[in-house]
């Protein structure tokens, strides 16, 4: 039955990595992802198939004469190979998170995460809470009954908190990394032998998209590696089985501290295995492993949000976050075909980012679950693993894509490890085949030594110059140049955008960003403008406010169109509405210029209160914020005068612009 049961799993998964991604799925319902141009890839491989099989066939050919030879592998070599791509892997992940990234963070749930870090570092669960929250909440961050904090799990936080007190949180992600080859290794020998274990080291460590998550601040590298840890444990011969099937529980229950649904992911299938193999003594020892780190998180959660299951991220955006087909967390309705779509979208995405071949990146591994014939024991759990956290995610809203589709990052290593399967399976029936005139195993050699250097050589610079020059906004460190000018205490003002301000605005009025966000996708930007000037004037408790905000959003018949040219996309007003001169100001305002709070605010001192603080710019409603930093150096980090979309500079403010000007309405 296990055996069949293999067998139809993966041709299941040949179908779904093959012919799913050849749907239109984009076209029967509004997905909010429409994933890839995926024409433009289909005729870039197929020139890249044709070239790299006609130079394989081409050098099998010329190789015909010549005599197979066996070359025995030296028993050092493994340890040799996998130390080398471990090191090669986390110095590659190093240099781009300093030249592509600017060691800084380009996405919101990194800047969350480096700020809990901080927090950590300082000795707190939580940060004080901000006297003025509007000039510095930022997103996936909330003032809770435990203080000021991050939305995601702890353990994350924790890895970079370590880095951060050695001054080298940018290199956290890098070593976890290069680690994972070691994991990536162990895993597929106990699984499958040493054999094909150096072919999956060795795809992990060329990985394109292994080496470019690794070389951000995101959760999930230390999620995977947590998981392959687990497994490791589980599958590695020898050792005392107790302590290993307890620190593999240990391991995923730290992997539920930081990504909890990757968590699910990665011990399915081991206790599929377990269950199948009638192991309950294991089955047991993994629950016990996982205990402590099970009732440290439920503290985390008690302290943090409330009770040991409230998570920070529905404490944020209510129980539109949570899995399933209702009203997401941004007000849209998530449905079965939105799901089909977005994991369409997803394994477009894996075809392109998991290796950056001139080939599908899948093709190999869609190839062997098809016409494979002889299936290992171990292939039944490497299939789940591969399964799982996909078949997990169609039930979440959120379509993630940075820098690839980051959802399905838990299910990198067992593709990996399934094209590793995929490769040997090729290679041993290319070395049995006789023909006079091919040497199948040399052209198959020489096939895949043409993808990857096609990848080294091409492909890979040019994904790494996108990362480089692209989002330059992101890319700016204020705070070294700061320092070289030798200022050590000040404010600097960050202006943002209209909407940004309002998004804050409505934040320090009580309203939780769930409900803000959902309103802010439908309302006109001036009367939600208007409506936290009057709530703010008034005095207006949050259950006032968050009970007005779902009554003028159930009332809107339609969503507010988004404002055609705007210098902030996300801008809705009705038009052909005379505009409110408070209003007129704030669009004004906008024409000047803005550039991004968020990704500057992790840098700011705990507290607040000393060192270099970033705060939001509010213009006439900084005097509030000076009052509290009395004597202060005051810049402001903006583009010049004139000049909107040039890179922001720094610029001391003198007294009289300190002061403003009474006539620019708050």
């Amino acid at each position: 039955m296990t055996r069949t049961l293999t067998q139809v799993l993966w041709r299941g998964l040949g179908v779904a990595i093959l012919v799913l991604p050849l749907l239109s799925i984009p076209r029967w319902v509004d997905a909010p992802d429409p994933g890839p141009d995926w024409s433009v890839h289909l005729r870039a491989w197929l020139i890249g198939a044709f070239v790299v099989l006609v130079v394989g066939l081409a050098v099998g050919w010329l190789a015909r004469t010549a005599q197979p030879r066996a070359r025995a592998w030296p028993a050092w070599g493994d340890a040799a190979f996998v130390g080398g791509m471990a090191v090669l892997l986390t110095l590659a992940a190093a240099y781009t998170m300093r030249v592509a990234f600017a060691s800084n963070p380009h996405l919101v749930d990194e800047v969350a995460q480096l700020f809990q870090a901080r927090v950590f570092a300082s000795g707190r669960l939580a940060a004080p809470p901000p006297q003025l929250p509007e000039f510095f909440l930022f997103t996936h961050t909330w003032i809770t009954q435990a203080g000021w904090v991050s939305q995601f799990p702890p353990v994350h936080a924790v890895a970079l908190a370590a880095g951060m007190l050695v001054r080298a949180e940018w290199l956290v992600n890098p070593v976890v990394g290069g680690a994972s080859v070691v994991l990536v290794y162990l895993v597929t020998r106990g699984m499958f032998g040493s054999g094909t274990a150096r072919v999956a080291a060795g795809l992990w460590a060329v990985s394109a998209w292994v080496l470019f998550m690794s070389a951000t601040y995101m959760n999930h590298a230390l999620a995977v590696a947590l998981v392959l840890g687990a497994w490791a444990c589980v599958w590695a011969p020898g050792g005392r089985r107790v302590v290993r099937f307890v620190a593999a529980g240990a391991l995923l229950g730290a992997a539920a501290a930081t990504r909890p649904l990757d968590a699910v992911a990665g011990a399915l299938p081991l206790l599929v295995h377990l269950g199948l193999a009638r192991r309950p003594r294991d089955l047991g020892l993994l629950v016990l492993g996982g205990v402590p780190m099970a009732l440290a998180l439920g503290y985390y959660n008690w302290r943090l949000f409330g009770g040991p299951l409230d998570f920070g991220y529905t404490a944020l955006w209510g129980e539109g976050h949570q899995l399933g087909f209702h009203a997401d967390a941004w007000g849209y309705e998530y449905t079965p075909l939105v799901g089909l779509s977005n994991m369409v979208a997803a394994i477009r995405r894996l075809h392109i980012y998991l290796f950056e071949w001139p080939i599908p990146a899948l093709l190999p591994l869609g190839l062997w679950a098809l016409f494979a014939r002889r299936r290992e024991p171990a292939d039944l759990a490497l299939g789940l693993g591969v399964a799982a956290g996909p078949a997990l995610y169609f039930f979440y809203w959120h379509s993630g894509f940075y820098p690839g589709p980051r959802f399905y990052f838990i299910a990198a290593p067992f593709l990996v490890i399934g094209t590793a399967r995929a490769l040997r399976w090729a290679w041993l029936a290319a070395r049995s085949r006789a023909d006079a005139h091919l040497r199948w195993d040399v052209a198959l050699a020489a096939l895949c030594a043409g993808v990857l250097l096609w990848s080294w050589v091409d492909m890979l610079p040019r994904r790494f110059e996108v990362y480089r020059t692209g989002l330059p906004s992101l890319k700016y460190h204020p705070e070294r140049s700061l320092a070289e000018r030798g200022v050590r205490q000040a404010l600097v003002l960050v202006p943002e955008s209209w909407g940004a301000r309002i998004i804050t605005d409505l934040w320090a009025l009580g309203a939780p960003p769930g409900v803000v966000e959902r309103v802010y996708r439908r309302l006109d930007a001036c009367d939600l403008h208007l409506f936290a000037r009057q709530a703010r004037a008034e005095a207006l408790a949050p259950a006032g406010v968050i009970d007005s905000l779902e009554r003028r959003y159930a009332a809107a018949a339609a969503a507010a169109p988004l404002v055609a040219g705007s210098r902030d996309p996300t801008l809705r007003l009705w038009p052909g509405r005379a505009l409110d001169p408070r209003c007129a100001v704030q669009l004004e305002h906008d024409r000047g210029g803005f550039t991004l709070y968020g990704s500057l605010a992790w840098r700011n001192p705990v507290g607040l209160r000393t060192g270099i603080v970033f705060a939001r710019d509010r213009y006439a409603r900084n005097r509030q914020l000076f009052a509290e930093y009395p004597g202060w150096e005051v810049w402001r980090f903006a583009p010049p005068a004139g000049e909107p979309d040039a890179r922001p500079q720094l610029r001391r403010l003198g007294l009289a612009e300190e002061l403003g000007d009474d006539r620019q309405l708050p």
